[in-house]
């Protein structure tokens, strides 16, 4: 049976929380927390890493496809280490909206954004003809949407838990006449809405494993983990939003 593309699932929109419009004092507070979200990519792509640690509170967490649940300090730590071995992961900011709660001291922020990874590998894996080029140079590009869990605390705004719902991806040869070789029946075995990167992830970064229940979009009806977990994600943020829960299993 076919998803429901054009309804969330039932209850899980938190009905009390204040989006577009507003009053005023809650229009400059969704503008801070756009700004803090906006600040991820910007501020990781720079490795500004001091102004980067700044979105978050003390004890916050980030999920990723390559890193799993970890702290925020692990995370800038695993994103340095894999900077100096050649990971070259970047990002584009598309629009974004805000749920805040009445009394103005939690919110979710939504982030449209596409993950960009330059991937290299050797001409001799290249599927196309031989132009004398020792390399094969390439991006994978998934389009996705964070989600930020914010709370202020002492009169400042921090990030709690970030997450992302995976929806698609797709290859871009920085050359058109090289394209990279993709083991289709290995391909498959990923998620759609990150499955090339996945694939070049784990086929290039050593050591990493991806996750496989990444939140994705709600067509991908056959890939039972990702849909739960993108249905997951809206019934933490209800919760978030009403009673401050809902997020130490996210």
């Amino acid at each position: 049976m076919a998803t429901d593309l054009h309804n969330l699932p039932a209850g899980s929109r938190p009905d009390s929380a204040i989006r577009n419009n507003g009053p005023d004092h809650l229009v400059l507070e969704r503008l801070k927390l756009r700004e803090l979200a906006e600040g991820w990519p910007c501020y990781r792509d720079a490795c500004e890493w001091q102004n980067f640690a700044s979105l978050f509170h003390p004890g916050a967490h980030v999920y990723t496809t390559w890193s799993g649940r970890i702290p925020y300090t692990d995370f800038i730590a695993a994103s340095k280490a894999g900077m100096d071995k050649g990971a070259f992961i970047m990002h584009r900011c598309h629009g974004c909206t805000t749920d805040i709660n009445a009394s103005g001291t939690r919110a979710v922020t939504k982030l449209k954004a596409t993950i960009t990874q330059r991937f290299v590998i050797p001409s001799s894996s290249s599927s196309s003809p031989s132009s004398g080029e020792e390399e094969c140079e390439f991006d994978v590009e998934a389009d996705c949407r964070f989600i930020f869990f914010f709370e202020k605390v002492d009169d400042k705004w921090g990030a709690r838990l970030v997450r992302h719902w995976y929806e698609k991806d797709k290859i871009i040869p920085a050359n058109p006449q090289r394209l990279p070789p993709v083991d289709e029946a290995k391909a498959k075995t990923y998620p759609p809405g990150y499955r090339y990167l996945a694939y070049w992830q784990e086929k290039t970064m050593a050591g990493v494993k991806v996750k496989m229940d990444m939140p994705g979009h709600r067509r991908d009806v056959a890939w039972k983990l990702n849909l739960e977990g993108h249905d997951r994600l809206y019934w933490q943020a209800k919760s978030w939003l009403e009673d401050g829960t809902g997020i130490d299993d996210a």
